[in-house]
């Protein structure tokens, strides 16, 4: 799965995640999707885990609970690409209306980026249609913050004027379609869906402390436009908020 992603570009966080689009074909979203080379791996012993380690387990724990017994800690180099700013998200790409390309392309945003102390853990259902992700990133700053409210800003532009976007490629259209999934106790949450050659259903949340920003975000091949689903997705964020107040 490519690590780069093009606008916005939407999301494939498991089942979906193997497969790979065409050279000529938007690219799979790779921001808030299952790192590419992520596999089970043991918890280490050796070494304490970091805060931010603490809080996306406390989630993963969570997300078990509630019907995501697959987990994957996403470490080294894996963390690390997530944590680069795509580039050229929108090169060869035409997104109407105009006015929404910079919302779009801002969608390739999540808290590792900001190059703090940072953790993720990505996890799935037992039928691997449904997969998800807890991030939890350190603010060290004002900046780190503004960083956070910019993004959630951004969200609440698209809800406002972005609701019902085109991406055209060189040999590809297809639509995206943004929605506010009313979701309590959070600073941003969007839920938007996909028609194209890989079908998707996304949803990601955003919450903050003084001192840490956290995302989660479960990407779906079957719509999870429900306020149940809104429940589990808000308990694994605020399972991991929990260990950072």
């Amino acid at each position: 799965m490519p690590k780069k992603i093009a606008a916005l570009a939407l999301v494939s966080v498991l089942a979906l995640a193997s497969c790979s689009a065409a050279s000529n074909e938007m690219p799979q979203d790779s921001t808030h999707q299952k790192a590419a080379s992520a596999e089970p791996s043991a918890p280490a012993e050796t070494e304490p885990m970091s805060t931010e380690e603490v809080a996306t387990t406390a989630g993963a724990v969570m997300a078990a609970k509630l019907g995501f017994p697959n987990s994957a800690k996403i470490t080294g180099d894996d963390l690390k690409s997530l944590a680069k700013k795509p580039e050229d998200t929108l090169k060869d790409i035409v997104v109407l209306p105009d006015t929404c390309a910079a919302p779009v392309q801002d969608l390739n945003w999540s808290p590792v980026q900001l190059g703090t102390d940072s953790a993720r853990t990505d996890f799935t259902n037992e039928a691997q249609n449904i997969t998800g992700s807890i991030e939890v990133a350190k603010l060290e700053d004002d900046a780190d913050r503004d960083a956070v409210g910019a993004h959630n800003k951004n969200v609440a532009a698209i809800l406002d004027g972005c609701k019902s976007v085109k991406i055209n490629g060189l040999d590809y259209s297809e639509d995206l379609k943004f929605s506010d999934p009313k979701v309590d106790g959070v600073e941003s949450a969007l839920y938007y869906t996909r028609n194209g050659q890989y079908p998707q259903d996304s949803l990601v949340l955003i919450a903050s402390t003084d001192d840490h920003a956290a995302m989660v975000s479960f990407v779906s091949a079957e719509p999870i436009n429900d306020a149940k689903f809104n429940e589990v997705a808000t308990s694994i964020l605020d399972a991991a908020l929990t260990q950072v107040k």
